[in-house]
């Protein structure tokens, strides 16, 4: 019998702004919440409607998983379209139940193969996986090549992220508001990572926000391969740190490949609207 393999990711990827050209991905919402309010829907929306109503709130923003009904019902529909298979790539399972409930999920359907796997990562480096997984399924590649592969390219991408505002850091508890006015007075700014096991850890503090960007470069060029691998840049539409981090990246990567998209709801839901993070990808 001959495998239809779909790829399967979630909102957290940006994978909605991607003109990818492939029509086996698809990809589930994690539900963003203001209040009452729930942003869903990102492929027609974008991340346009979250961001402007989290602009004009005091607030706290929360986030949610597609619940196991919600996960069900969207591994149906892919079966219904003729799929035998199905790779489900969702966010970092460190950063959100979405990886448990698929994998709760996969074991209540009927007539179609789910793996899940956990990529340890989010925003654009997902969406490369999930794109890299759709060519090779497109190219008759098997589900253990195609998951061999995107645990190869897992071991080998990378995040961090910097803040200039913490108020939403310590809205949701990652930061107390003692240490937010310490920080403020001293302009000090954390450099995050998102680890190797798919954690946000606090790299370190750093005076000042552009060198907090310079940092990150820092830190990236290390872990980069200027042969083979791309830089992911996702920015909260803030003109002036985009325009400074591509200048220093531009300047100092001149010929590698250069993937830049808006911080998804879902993450900007708990970094806020002024911040920016630097991936590499080594394929």
């Amino acid at each position: 019998m001959e495998r239809k393999i779909a790829i399967l990711t979630d909102s957290s990827s940006s994978i909605y702004h991607i003109d990818h050209g492939f029509d086996n991905i698809f990809f589930i919402d994690l539900p963003c919440f203001i209040g009452e309010v729930m942003f869903t829907d990102f492929a027609t929306n974008k991340d346009d409607l979250f961001y402007e109503a989290l602009a004009n709130t005091n607030m706290i923003a929360k986030t949610s998983q597609p619940s196991v009904g919600e996960t069900l019902e969207k591994f149906e529909e892919i079966k219904s379209l003729g799929y035998t298979d199905i790779i489900y790539i969702p966010i970092s399972k460190e950063l959100s139940g979405t990886y448990q409930n698929g994998f709760i999920s996969k074991g209540m359907v009927d007539d179609i193969r789910v793996e899940v796997i956990d990529s340890k990562t989010t925003a654009s480096i997902l969406s490369g996986m999930a794109i890299e997984a759709a060519k090779l399924a497109k190219e008759g590649k098997t589900v253990e090549e195609i998951v061999k592969r995107v645990l190869d390219l897992r071991s080998k991408s990378g995040y961090f992220v910097t803040v200039n505002d913490l108020t939403s850091l310590v809205k949701n508890g990652r930061l107390s508001n003692a240490k937010s006015v310490i920080a403020n007075l001293l302009k000090i700014k954390p450099v995050i990572e998102l680890t190797s096991e798919g954690k946000l850890v606090s790299l370190e503090n750093v005076r000042t926000y552009k060198n907090a960007i310079k940092r990150m470069v820092e830190h990236v060029a290390q872990r980069l391969d200027p042969e083979n691998g791309e830089l992911h840049i996702a920015h909260t539409n803030r003109e002036d740190t985009l325009e400074f981090i591509m200048g220093i990246l531009n300047e100092r990567f001149p010929n590698t490949k250069k993937v830049v998209l808006q911080v998804p709801s879902t993450i900007v839901a708990h970094i806020g609207l002024n911040a920016i993070a630097l991936g590499y990808l080594n394929y």
